[in-house]
């Protein structure tokens, strides 16, 4: 323990940029995230077009830097040309995965259109379960391609004549999970499919970036993807839900996750450190830049939901302790942006959300404060922070330091520094270094952990701090400092 609760702070800058694709976002046809959600014809907030704009508007609060769609395990039975063209032409499909029926409504065109009113880069994942490689390259065509081909043309007949321009492709979503539909559970089967797959896309578009499956929990599967797909593996994909059980227990898992990606961001490294003839047969261009990882899919899920009672625990309703768990891994992504360059919270409306409706109504959950906190502020390249923090007990998962910090330098200059106090009881004060002072400071808490937004109340307090050398950080508090 450190005397007095006083934690000297030193601040290093680097020059590791820090993706801005970090702050992602997903939305999948599962319960009501899209459906009933983005988009709900129902609703007296929906436009013309049955986009939901109180939850547009929430939803350009955090301003996600890149969305991903149309699934997750959904996308297993998703046919992209079911969700084209005129509405009452489009393909109703039962929803395999999740239930209910797919009218269709809300394709390729609209999750442009959406994309577009965020201001984040489209990301699409292809079927590779029931799905073929021409179809995939086809979808391609139809969202990149000049007119004059069959697929292009026909986007132009939908009514958009420019080309959507999406780089971002995933050749599948967790294909090594055995109960989940697909063959590709089997490596070599992936590999052999994933091959097909990026010959067909990249020879329809040479420019996209290809996101293959991967785990931290499996390294035989990974070795065997990256010594067959590493020249053409752009962003290596990891998944990661923490459980919320226990009085620590979304920080033990946090920590865990921090252990694996000790483990996996070398292992990565060695393939993409690989220069390897490249066969100019394959008649597009291998990968040119270093594998990246891509955690486009992260969340706090408990195996027994806090909110309505559902099969498979999806409508979570999050607390305080684990809008702190939020900014920890956010903080996590920071430490690491030298090897993560994207990452997705799953999901960005009413399952696994930051924003929920109900009815008529929309609001945040805790968890929605945080990311936007971090959103608005840390970017740029990246800042070790160095700190002598007092650690506590995480249930069985080992220790976690009591104070968890990031911090960046903008483009502007300044320097932004989270500084967050994991503890419920105890207060710490920090020093920044000697001749640094902090010109804006904001702070994030609630009465207790366990305490959660409503429709009719909002538990988390924001407060506006006078700036300073030295800060007493508030047990179980978010803080954001420009120095």
């Amino acid at each position: 323990m450190i005397d007095d609760n006083i934690v000297k702070l030193e601040l290093h800058p680097t020059e590791t940029e820090i993706s801005p694709l970090i702050y992602g976002h997903f939305i999948e046809f599962i319960e009501n995230c899209i459906v009933g959600g983005v988009y709900d014809p129902g609703s007296p907030s929906s436009d013309g077009k049955g986009i939901r704009q109180d939850v547009l508007e929430l939803a350009k609060g955090l301003r996600p830097a890149i969305l991903r769609w149309p699934g997750g395990t959904y996308v297993n039975t998703y046919h992209w040309m079911d969700s084209v063209g005129p509405l009452n032409e489009r393909k109703k499909r039962r929803n395999l995965i999740w239930g209910g029926i797919n009218d269709g409504v809300f394709g390729t065109a609209e999750f442009i259109e959406y994309c577009r009113k965020l201001g984040a880069e489209p990301m699409i994942c292809v079927n590779m379960a029931s799905g073929t490689a021409e179809e995939a390259a086809n979808w391609v065509e139809y969202c990149n391609g000049e007119p004059g081909s069959y697929y292009a043309d026909l986007r132009v007949a939908h009514g958009y004549p420019e080309p959507f321009n999406v780089k971002y492709w995933c050749i599948g979503n967790e294909s090594n999970a055995v109960p989940d539909l697909g063959a590709q559970h089997v490596p070599e089967r992936y590999i052999s499919d994933a091959w097909e797959f990026t010959k067909h896309m990249k020879l329809t578009d040479p420019t996209i970036k290809l996101v293959f499956v991967g785990t931290t929990q499996d390294y035989t599967w990974n070795a065997k993807i990256l010594d067959s797909l590493g020249p053409v593996c752009d962003y290596f994909s990891i998944h990661h839900y923490s459980g919320g059980n226990g009085m620590y227990g979304p920080f033990g898992a946090l920590k865990n996750f921090r252990r694996s990606l000790d483990e996996i961001i070398p292992f990565v490294k060695e393939y993409s450190d690989r220069d390897e003839p490249f066969n100019k047969w394959y008649r597009f261009p291998r990968r040119q830049e270093p594998i990246k990882l891509c955690v486009d899919e992260w969340n706090i899920w408990s195996s027994t939901p806090r909110g309505e009672d559902n099969r498979y625990g999806v409508k979570m309703v999050y607390n305080w302790r684990d809008a702190l768990w939020t900014a920890g891994i956010l903080n996590t992504f920071v430490h690491y942006a030298e090897n993560i360059a994207i990452t997705n919270l799953a999901q960005m409306v009413n399952v696994l959300a930051p924003i929920l409706t109900a009815g008529d109504k929309s609001y945040v959950q805790t968890t929605y404060h945080v990311l936007k906190l971090y959103r608005d502020g840390l970017q740029g390249k990246r800042v070790d922070c160095k700190l002598e923090s007092p650690i506590f007990e995480s249930d069985g998962a080992g220790t976690m330091c009591a104070l968890d910090t990031a911090a960046s330098v903008r483009n502007d200059g300044s320097i932004c520094l989270f500084v967050n106090n994991l503890t419920e009881n105890t207060a710490y004060t920090i020093q920044l270094p000697e001749g640094t002072t902090a010109k804006e400071w904001v702070s994030l808490c609630a009465d207790s952990f366990e305490d959660f937004n409503t429709p009719e109340r909002e538990a988390v307090k924001m407060s506006v701090k006078e700036g300073g050398s030295a800060f007493t950080i508030e047990p179980g508090s978010v803080n954001r400092f420009i120095i």
